[in-house]
């Protein structure tokens, strides 16, 4: 009887990323995988049934860290902007990889990723706007502003995820992007004034 081996499986993941990265689930090859993680084609389907097997294999465990670092990690009360930022920030450097494979991937996946995160982060500011900002509800009367807000943002992040730039560059260009989207974010509605727009 033949034992699957943890180490294999590891190197069959690793593989897995690279090529899910570069060529998304659709242009993906099983071939390729294999051949990187210098295993045979017929042996990995022992450890994985089909292609959609192995890239569930590698989305899933992200999308359960997602869930759990949100919860956790991604709080306004009693913390800075500048705070959860930092949090925002060491979580998409850890998981870049992963988003641009849901990016990459098969659409229905990504667009359920995609509207999960919406919905959390236009929350997220919602709440901060609203706990040091009041009159907000005053101002705003589009039902869908923090759902713009939070989709424009993620547009522009997977911009900088897929620059090719390095590990450092995008760092710094994510930080810049969280400055421009959420630095001092409640200041910018005292002189908003929608009758006269004097205030734009």
């Amino acid at each position: 009887m033949q034992y699957l081996k943890k180490e294999v499986r590891e190197r069959i993941l690793s593989a897995a990323v690279e090529e899910f990265k570069e060529f998304g689930f659709a242009d993906a090859s099983i071939r390729n995988i294999a051949n990187n993680a210098e295993i045979s084609l017929g042996n990995i389907y022992r450890y994985f049934t089909n292609k959609e097997a192995l890239y569930f294999a590698v989305i899933n465990p992200f999308m359960e860290s997602v869930k759990q670092t949100i919860e956790k990690e991604f709080v306004f009360n009693d913390r800075s902007m500048k705070e959860v930022s930092e949090v925002l920030v060491r979580f998409l450097m850890q998981y870049s990889d992963e988003l641009m494979i849901i990016r990459k991937g098969n659409s229905v996946h990504y667009d359920a990723f995609v509207s999960y995160i919406v919905k959390v982060i236009s929350a997220k500011i919602k709440e901060m706007i609203s706990g040091s900002f009041p009159e907000i509800k005053e101002k705003i009367s589009n039902p869908d502003f923090y759902d713009v807000i939070a989709e424009s943002f993620l547009t522009a992040l997977f911009k900088i995820l897929r620059s090719g730039n390095s590990l450092e560059d995008q760092e710094r260009h994510v930080r810049e992007l969280i400055t421009f989207f959420f630095g001092h974010m409640q200041d910018r509605f005292y002189h908003f004034d929608i009758p006269g727009t004097t205030g734009l």
